[in-house]
């Protein structure tokens, strides 16, 4: 732990710079560990079936999925074991989304959890989650929500130049939920992949919002969608080309990764472990010049440093080695999180 700096002296390094944040599952997990795939595991109808034996993670078990099936549909299929392994893998993605919907019903920040992290988030140009729960949603939402002039504390925070939560979805008078306008705001919130708050149809994306005439919640309201057969738009793919793929077919998706592409300055990365199922965020990184420097949590030093140092000097051996981008390592436990 001596070796990894910590989060606030590197911001202040960075001052001067354009900073971007990116935030992985362990930005959930810091919040409650109902949101790690162990204890997501034994709420599924899948927890003890072989199809997860020797690990918890939905992802790596619809990517195996997902492999048999192109294996079987590539072959002579007389008995349909292609389509047992697309409807498993199916299942899966359902299951997962209405599972994490349930936590969300019953797990929520309090007020000076989501204080203590929109300061957090106040440090950055630009937010970037690969997340789709809403404890995102929510932190910033109910903080600007939530602002009285007669607490100068939420007053310096909200009303901030350095930074002022836009995702580009613009409400209106009569209580329906939001539409995505690009064109129409400057964004700096992108769900990278998407959200249980998101939706769409032929026409818009929409983002749900509370329905206080109806006493709905957007937990509510999201499954009510899910009980008609409505996905939302998330990425619950088990690589990186598929998860890819997922993306350049959404608008609202590509848009985002799009301006992943066209960030600068430097990155904060929190709470991921670089797994090679989003390979392709790494490969943006890598293929853009302008952004000079990576930060990246560590937070249990003892179980999983020398793995994440690995990684990343393999994610970006050729730009370190040019001398091109500068990669440190920060304690995740250093920030002020919740």
């Amino acid at each position: 732990m001596a070796g990894l700096r910590n989060f606030y002296d590197l911001l202040d390094e960075c001052r001067d710079c354009s900073k971007n944040l990116l935030l992985g599952n362990g930005f959930s997990v810091a919040y409650s560990d109902v949101f790690c795939y162990d204890s997501i595991l034994k709420e599924s109808s899948f927890c003890g079936s072989n199809l997860f034996r020797g690990t918890s993670d939905f992802e790596k078990v619809i990517d195996d999925l997902n492999f048999k099936r192109d294996v079987y549909q590539q072959a002579y299929d007389e008995y349909g074991i292609a389509s047992m392994f697309a409807n498993w893998s199916d299942e899966l993605k359902w299951d997962l989304v209405n599972i994490i919907t349930d936590i969300q019903s019953r797990v929520k920040p309090n007020k000076r959890e989501k204080h203590n992290t929109f300061l957090f988030l106040s440090n950055f140009n630009n937010i970037f989650t690969l997340n789709y729960d809403l404890l995102l949603y929510w932190v910033i939402n109910d903080v600007l929500n939530s602002y009285n002039p007669n607490e100068p504390e939420y007053y310096s925070i909200v009303r901030t130049d350095r930074f002022y939560p836009i995702d580009g979805f613009i409400g209106n008078h009569n209580g329906d939920d939001c539409i995505w306008c690009k064109d129409k705001s400057i964004q700096n919130i992108f769900y990278l992949h998407g959200g249980l708050h998101l939706f769409c149809d032929e026409q818009n994306i929409y983002k749900l919002k509370n329905d206080s005439v109806n006493n709905l919640s957007i937990t509510d309201k999201t499954k009510y969608w899910l009980n008609k057969g409505v996905f939302p738009i998330v990425v619950i793919e088990g690589n990186s080309s598929d998860k890819l793929y997922r993306i350049n077919n959404c608008d609202y998706l590509k848009y985002c990764y799009e301006k992943w592409n066209q960030i600068d300055g430097v990155v904060f990365i929190y709470g991921h472990s670089l797994d090679e199922n989003d390979q392709y965020i790494f490969d943006a990184i890598n293929a853009n010049q302008n952004i000079k420097a990576v930060y990246i949590s560590i937070f249990d030093p003892l179980k999983n440093e020398t793995d994440i140092i690995e990684r990343a000097y393999e994610l970006f051996y050729e730009r370190i080695h040019d001398k091109s981008l500068s990669v440190e390592f920060y304690n995740a436990q250093s920030v002020a999180l919740w």
